[in-house]
């Protein structure tokens, strides 16, 4: 079966797109994939796969010089002929989440001559059976997905894994509630031209379900639990925590939480010891807050490194904010990273509060000890100090949770059925 998938990163392990892809596909036989993508950046996977690459930067060169190609076919195997840069001072830009910069590359896409013989070409000799669509708030994505669906006729199931489409939003800009009431229109227009929508959590699902007419179903990042639990000795000596990823949005405020508790319980002899890597830039007030006896910041490391310290570590930290604003970013996003937790089979300790998917979803299968504030985050550390059996009781129940929700044969059984089912409807 041949799959088309239209994705605004590329198709990569190194980015959370295509490692969650590449999760959710590897091992299913008979598949082929094109990936049409609109950033810069290198395709990297073990996928039998086609890539056509759009940027902003090739739409403009070729809006300045038609002889200039706005889209082209490229070779994960020939990197170096691969765009892999943004457009100065753009990426800052985007960074800062300036508003107007997001309406200067929506304006970029909708003058950009990006529908052109080239792409009709490379659609058309890859023959899709089916489109298999992330679903992106942004204009220009979702142009193109409803393009190709066009253009083809070919069935479509959708995958969302952000809130792109509700009003429960935290924000007070009015240029923001303008954006928003515009591209929500066209992301429904995509889902609803999808036969099923993936979601990403139980929350997603139940509220996306009352609001579009396809099908809402659970998928997550998944892997094999049917192994024996992963071997692990409780420390004779101090606990190690580790932390790893981005901490804006709220987290680091949430992780200065765990700083703060275990400063105070190694004021007599060291019983714990926190390592954060992340790749977030830390402000003064970052570095103050997180900078405690027993915390330790690093800069970030390879997924395969993290994956190594983590099996050395005795609890893994999963963090959300616990603002208004922070809760309302993530009540229904579920992280991939705690499905890789699980597979560990070792203890979980997440800060958060229940109106958040992955803590609800943490709470619900009793996977974590779950602390929203520093006395319960302070307890629940002195607990562990005193009974480390509790440690092996919640890296039990952690992998009991994977093996139940994230089994990847129950996860990709469902996507051939669905993707079975609606070529045979075509």
């Amino acid at each position: 079966m041949k799959i088309l998938v239209i994705s605004n990163t590329p198709w990569s392990v190194d980015n959370s797109f295509g490692n969650s892809f590449s999760n959710i596909f590897e091992g299913i036989p008979d598949l082929k994939f094109a990936n049409i993508y609109c950033r810069p950046g290198a395709p990297k996977n073990d996928l039998d796969m086609t890539y056509y690459q759009i940027t902003e930067k090739s739409l403009i060169k070729n809006l300045l010089n038609k002889s200039n190609p706005s889209g082209r076919i490229v070779q994960q195997e020939k990197e170096e002929a691969i765009e892999t840069s943004p457009i100065n001072g753009f990426d800052q830009a985007r960074k800062m989440r300036w508003q107007i910069m997001f309406w200067m590359r929506d304006l970029v896409w909708k003058i950009g001559k990006w529908w052109t013989p080239d792409l009709r070409a490379f659609i058309d000799d890859f023959k899709p059976d089916i489109i298999f669509q992330p679903v992106y708030y942004s204009n220009y994505l979702t142009e193109i997905a409803l393009k190709v669906k066009e253009y083809t006729d070919a069935p479509m199931l959708g995958y969302i894994s952000d809130d792109c489409y509700t009003l429960r939003q935290y924000r007070f800009s009015p240029l923001y509630w303008i954006d928003r009431l515009v591209k929500r229109k066209k992301v429904k227009a995509v889902i609803e031209k999808c036969d099923v929508l993936y979601v990403i959590s139980e929350i997603q699902k139940e509220e996306y379900q009352k609001l579009f007419t396809p099908p809402c179903k659970v998928l997550t990042k998944c892997t094999d639990f049917t192994k024996e639990r992963p071997k692990w000795k409780i420390p004779e000596k101090e606990i190690r925590l580790i932390f790893a990823g981005n901490i804006g949005t709220g987290r680091w405020r949430s992780l200065a939480l765990i700083s703060n508790a275990i400063e105070k319980l190694n004021s007599g002899d060291q019983k714990f010891i926190f390592d954060i890597y992340t790749p977030t830039p830390l402000t003064a007030e970052m570095e103050k807050a997180l900078r405690k006896n027993g915390t330790t910041v690093h800069k970030p490391v390879n997924y395969k490194k993290i994956i190594e310290l983590q099996e050395q570590a005795d609890v893994l930290v999963h963090a959300e904010g616990l603002s208004l604003k922070s809760r309302m970013e993530v009540h229904q996003s579920f992280s991939t990273k705690l499905v890789d937790f699980f597979a560990m089979g070792k203890c979980i300790l997440a800060i958060g509060c229940d109106d958040e998917a992955s803590i609800k979803h943490l709470i619900d299968n009793d996977a974590a000890l779950v602390a929203g504030s520093e006395k319960e985050i302070g307890e629940i550390l002195s607990n562990l100090s005193k009974n480390k059996e509790l440690l092996a009781v919640y890296g039990e129940k952690a992998y009991s949770c994977g093996n139940q929700h994230h089994l990847k044969s129950n996860m990709q059984q469902m996507i051939v059925e669905d993707l079975n089912n609606s070529v045979g409807k075509k």
